[in-house]
């Protein structure tokens, strides 16, 4: 997340502050726990979710190995999401009816090597996926995808057999209606959502879980370099109007949840992990936080 200077003056009505849960239990896993699967929210690199600021344990991925986890983030460098470009390129992102090809296939065959060496590694069938951000509505379109099935299917609308479940953390699951603005990915999300909207493989055993933050209102008029304007400028990209929305900074609360899917609402959560600022006087916390895990792997067990 970007440093952001603001006045400390509007933090007040705006922001909502991390409230800890005295009662929540710490997470461990059982010895045949499926491993995890991390894929990488957009613009993000295997780094950030195993050493983000250079020690290894302040890490997402180091977290969930201390609860017992065994977890594999999917091999990704920062210079890679250069791919997406391709997309740019074709008629159908300008007239918003891309599909993940071209721009994100190169992607999801990374996740599939990914959950190919954590299954065969781990002498388990299926895995759990964590997607953040971007990576939570790829993985969706992963999980359908036939090209990465086990063996072709039988029959048309069956899921990957080797995922067990799809945990999202601050993902845009939507667009934004056509009428209100434009979808950033060029119509892929879009297309998703189409395919295979809300907890769709819910009823074929794969459970669906949304992670969703809410640290801070958009307002469109707050000052120009404040986290409030920033936050309404990220809200409104992904739902048209980011006024009065509250979210992670990044995405709002709101579209950050799939129908059908169990819901959690994390206060005071940012959407991307950060060492914070002397300018930002605000405790950060975010998905991935020590601190914050226990609200959502108790899924995983």
């Amino acid at each position: 997340m970007p440093t952001i200077a603001f006045d400390p003056r509007t933090l007040v009505s705006s922001t909502i502050p991390w409230r800890p849960d005295p009662s929540k239990r710490r997470v461990d896993a059982p010895a045949d726990c499926p491993p995890i699967v991390i894929l990488p929210g957009f613009g993000n690199c295997a780094r950030d979710y195993e050493e983000p600021f250079g020690p290894a344990e302040d890490s997402i991925a180091a977290a969930l190995r201390r609860r017992g986890f065994r977890v594999y983030t999917t091999q990704i460098e920062r210079r890679d999401w250069f791919k997406v470009g391709r997309s740019l390129l074709s008629r159908s992102f300008w007239s918003s009816t891309c599909t993940v090809d071209p721009g994100y296939r190169w992607y999801l065959e990374r996740v599939q090597q990914a959950v190919e060496k954590a299954r065969a590694e781990c002498k388990q069938d299926q895995v759990h996926l964590i997607g953040h951000s971007a990576g939570g509505w790829l993985g969706r379109a992963f999980i359908a995808d036939p090209l990465y099935f086990d063996s072709p299917a039988t029959e048309p609308g069956v899921a990957h057999q080797g995922i067990a479940s799809l945990v999202t953390l601050g993902t845009p699951h939507s667009a934004p209606p056509p009428e209100q603005g434009r979808d950033m990915t060029g119509g892929a999300l879009t297309w998703v959502n189409t395919q295979w909207p809300g907890a769709h493989f819910k009823e074929q055993g794969i459970r669906y879980v949304c992670v969703a933050g809410s640290a801070v209102q958009g307002d469109k008029s707050a000052p120009r370099r404040s986290i409030q304007r920033y936050a309404h400028s990220s809200y409104s990209q992904v739902c048209g109007d980011g006024h009065g929305q509250v979210g992670d900074v990044v995405v709002p609360q709101a579209r950050a949840f799939l129908a059908g899917a169990e819901r959690v609402a994390l206060d005071g959560v940012f959407h991307s992990m950060s060492k914070g600022s002397k300018e930002w006087p605000i405790e950060h916390r975010w998905y991935g936080s020590d601190d914050v895990i226990d609200d959502w792997a108790h899924f995983l067990v």
